[in-house]
């Protein structure tokens, strides 16, 4: 698996590191305003998940449970690999939806379990597919798009127009991620999702129609072990309800719910510095209860 790592620069140093997990066709660049600012004390690792941006491409099972499965355990040979013995977990999206997942298999390899904006929580709502999916046609666009990934298009159009197509599909990405070159993060993201789609295929396994999990996390949250301190960090303009998390709360100690002011979706992007902010009362509250 893809990782970069940046030791700790202050002088003061702490043994548990911070691990960043992405979420579903991105890479470890997306967290490029937040790596240097978290590794101040603790050593920080991000990795391109198996079958995602520069990792290997295995092909996963068919059968979601079994997929999801495989992806967990790749997360822990990764950390066996990398000697790690305890980590704060922080993952986006997709990745929060694997980071809950190897939670529930590995509880005693986590310091902390950050989930931001995670995907896949809540149940089917029913009313709402029927609120959001009122006209015939959209019926059968969905049922003829469930057979084709995601991010098939961007494939297709190659390398010359494949990054157009994602500005044209997300043109707020550019004011994120400013560089010398603004079409930077739109050509980044193509090439991570231009080779072999074996994580997105995988993702799409796990998915009914219109993105709901088909093994939403809230059914199984509570199986995770509650020595395991929990927050979750929500931008106040996603487009995820943050009502999992608020129900979560108030079944399980531990559990704290963060909602950023005017971030989106990508909230570690959206609004850097108050997400850093965020992770580091994290790890700044954890070591003092170790040293209470």
């Amino acid at each position: 698996m893809y990782t970069v790592t940046m030791e700790a620069t202050e002088e003061k140093k702490f043994n548990d590191p911070v691990v960043l997990v992405h979420g579903f066709g991105a890479g470890v660049a997306v967290w490029c305003a937040n790596i240097t600012a978290l590794a101040k004390h603790h050593c920080v690792h991000a990795f391109d998940l198996l079958g995602f941006g520069r990792s290997s491409r295995p092909p996963f099972n068919s059968d979601p449970m079994l997929a999801e499965l495989e992806m967990v355990e790749s997360i822990e040979r990764w950390r066996k690999a990398m000697r790690i013995k305890r980590m704060y977990l922080v993952a986006h999206s997709f990745g929060a939806y694997l980071a809950s997942s190897y939670a529930l298999k590995f509880p005693n390899r986590l310091k902390h379990l950050v989930l931001v904006d995670p995907w896949g929580f809540p149940e089917k709502a029913t009313s709402l597919e029927k609120q959001v999916n009122p006209y015939p046609w959209l019926s059968v666009a969905g049922r003829i798009l469930s057979h084709v990934n995601p991010l098939a298009a961007l494939r297709f159009a190659g390398p010359l127009y494949g990054p157009v197509l994602v500005k044209i599909l997300r043109p707020d990405l550019g004011s994120r991620y400013r560089s010398e070159n603004e079409d930077d993060i739109y050509i980044y993201l193509y090439y991570c999702n231009s080779k072999n789609p074996t994580g997105e295929t995988a993702f799409k396994k796990m998915t009914l129609p219109l993105g709901w999990a088909k093994r939403p996390m809230i059914k199984r949250f509570h199986g995770i072990d509650k020595s395991v301190p929990v927050t979750f960090i929500y931008g106040s303009r996603s487009w995820i309800d943050p009502a999992s998390a608020f129900e979560i709360q108030t079944k399980r100690d531990g559990v704290d719910v963060q909602v950023i002011l005017g971030a989106g979706h990508h909230v570690y992007a959206d609004s850097p510095a108050a997400f850093n902010d965020v992770i580091y009362s994290v790890i700044t509250g954890e070591r003092n209860r170790s040293n209470s």
